[in-house]
């Protein structure tokens, strides 16, 4: 994500509707013209610093909980496949609904990682009631803030979803590290 920000910033793109459609950002218009690849790169960009300090916020809180309780191999699979889902749903609603403007951001796999925490958290006896705590609070900020204007609430839903449904699909033998730590806190 950082590296994508530096490289608005090196095209003067942040901030400015036309340069992001350059880099690949979502045209609000619903008209991508076959180019998919954009349903990948949008989630990947910011509009300004403020939308990347949030989302780089909201990564470090839900993040670690994922990655220790299901791995980097599903933490990574888990924020794409909410990534471009999100995408695909901003697709669709302005598709239906065009306006002007760009879609874009992380909102949706890091929604996504949250919904998949919620999931591993709840599922697995270890887990602390402070992480829960945190992630229900996460949960509660990241819904309130997306009701504010030019903020994808469907990206928001959608990613979150597609979180759950991957977390509740996996086997709990899969979530290795946190499996590991249940059963050597219950074996003394």
């Amino acid at each position: 994500m950082s590296a994508m920000f530096l490289l608005e910033l090196a095209k003067n793109a942040v901030g400015n509707d036309t340069g992001l459609l350059g880099l690949g950002a979502l045209p609000d218009s619903g008209q991508i013209h076959h180019e998919y690849w954009r349903l990948l790169t949008a989630g990947f960009l910011h509009y300004d610093l403020t939308h990347i300090v949030l989302n780089t916020l909201f990564l470090l809180l839900v993040g670690p909980v994922v990655e220790r309780r299901a791995g980097t191999a599903w933490l990574l699979l888990i924020f794409l496949s909410g990534s471009v889902a999100s995408c695909i749903g901003m697709l669709v609603k302005h598709l239906i609904w065009p306006s002007q403007g760009v879609s874009l951001g992380a909102s949706g796999g890091l929604f996504a990682l949250l919904g998949a925490g919620l999931v591993l958290v709840f599922r697995l006896p270890s887990q602390t009631r402070m992480v829960r705590i945190r992630l229900m609070v996460v949960l509660v900020v990241g819904l309130t803030y997306s009701v504010l204007p030019g903020i994808s609430m469907i990206g928001h839903i959608v990613g979150l979803v597609i979180g759950i449904a991957i977390a509740l699909s996996l086997p709990l033998h899969t979530a290795l590290p946190a499996v590991a730590e249940a059963r050597a806190l219950s074996s003394r």
